[in-house]
């Protein structure tokens, strides 16, 4: 299996279980998410990017810019709107 990484991408793989597997499977991009996930567990910014669902009203901030970019909503999988800092 072949593809191209973006330059500042890793590939790793993981092993998931039935159940994990399924849970996987119905996120609309399983790699964002756990990338979110991970940069969640690091110590918090002053500064917050925020995200916006048109579909859902909901606005999500996380602390790292790159994961707001192209950020999916955690609720329908939609691409939501960049919305950069928030306070």
């Amino acid at each position: 299996m072949n593809f191209i990484l973006a330059l500042n991408m890793r590939q790793k793989i993981i092993s998931l279980s039935l159940d994990t597997y399924e849970l996987a499977s119905k996120k609309a991009n399983f790699s964002a998410w756990v990338r979110r996930k991970l940069l969640e567990e690091v110590k918090p910014s002053e500064v917050e990017y925020g995200a916006y669902c048109d579909r859902c009203d909901i606005t999500f901030a996380r602390i790292y810019k790159s994961s707001m970019l192209h950020y999916n909503c955690d609720k329908c999988g939609n691409m939501t709107t960049y919305l950069g800092e928030i306070e």
